[in-house]
């Protein structure tokens, strides 16, 4: 890769933080900015330049233009989707209109080569089949109508600049350093604790769970050779587990018989059955494949701490 100002937004998260420190491998400049709402600065190596700003913020606006990036990796946003419900006007107000200020702030620069937006698989509607990049969209929760509105504004910006933009709709993404309280991390927590018959809500819905570093590693290849004009592109494994068999493959990497018990404060009413990813587009365009088998991640997080790790 040859030598780019690099802006990552949500660099301090869960997601954001991996990318930060594998382009802190190449010879990137690379400025990360997060507000640590969720996001822990102790995830960015000291070599990188660390803002803590609100995306929002007209102090973002000066740094855009300080910086002049080359390209810039959207990753900010309000996303745990329970939380978003509770506060849509936060989570609008964040993943909308954050993102309309830093695509103006982005329309003024010169050297702007590359725009990569994390989007999600929350823009799709509830259907059985995998989802592919011309499949309908329809989200059915606030965080999906944001992403899905961040989407639009991306394509306009695309077609106003003329800068190479590439959307990577994120399915469920599982690793180290995980910032919300999702499915796995949920679960590991309790078989951490020495549980091994776990509380759980919703046990039949199907997801497509893919490791952070193979999201990541799709993130870069669209860094790197996103194909010009306005592109989206589905990032998970093409694979599905329900809850019972995400369990089913926690015992198989401890080793040990884990049983559920369902609680009903963790029930979500409008938890859809399906969510899978037709990746498709990414193997034929890139050559991109997920490496990280489902049992092989989880045994790697079973074998860590429950601290934040650098790994």
């Amino acid at each position: 890769m040859q030598q780019q100002d690099v802006l990552i937004t949500g660099g301090a998260g869960f997601i954001g933080s991996r990318v930060v420190r594998e382009l802190s491998n190449t010879s990137a400049n690379i400025t990360a900015v997060d507000t640590c709402f969720t996001g822990n600065q102790t995830l960015i190596p000291e070599t990188v330049r660390f803002e803590q700003i609100d995306i929002r913020d007209e102090a973002f606006n000066d740094l855009i233009s300080d910086i002049n990036p080359d390209a810039i990796i959207h990753l900010a946003a309000l996303h745990y989707i329970p939380y978003c419900n509770e506060y849509p006007e936060e989570a609008f107000e964040v993943n909308v209109m954050g993102t309309r200020n830093l695509l103006s702030a982005a329309r003024e620069l010169s050297t702007l080569e590359t725009m990569i937006f994390a989007s999600s698989a929350a823009v799709y509607p509830p259907r059985e089949e995998p989802n592919s990049e011309t499949s309908d969209t329809g989200p059915t929760d606030i965080y999906g109508q944001t992403k899905l509105i961040g989407e639009d504004l991306m394509e306009l910006f695309a077609a106003q600049t003329d800068t190479t933009t590439a959307v990577g709709r994120l399915f469920n993404v599982y690793g180290p350093n995980e910032t919300n309280e999702h499915l796995i991390p949920a679960i590991l927590q309790q078989v951490r604790a020495g549980k091994r018959e776990i509380d759980l809500g919703n046990l039949t819905p199907k997801r497509d769970f893919i490791h952070v570093s193979d999201a990541t590693t799709a993130l870069m290849t669209l860094l790197k050779h996103a194909d010009d004009g306005y592109n989206t592109y589905n990032i998970g494994t093409g694979n599905e587990y329900s809850v019972r068999e995400v369990v089913e493959k926690t015992s198989n990497a401890l080793g040990e018989e884990i049983t559920i018990r369902q609680d009903d404060e963790r029930v979500r009413e409008s938890d859809r059955p399906h969510l899978q990813a037709d990746i498709s587009r990414m193997r034929s365009t890139f050559g991109w494949e997920p490496r990280v088998e489902f049992v092989e991640g989880l045994s790697e997080l079973l074998q860590q701490d429950d601290e934040v790790l650098v790994t």
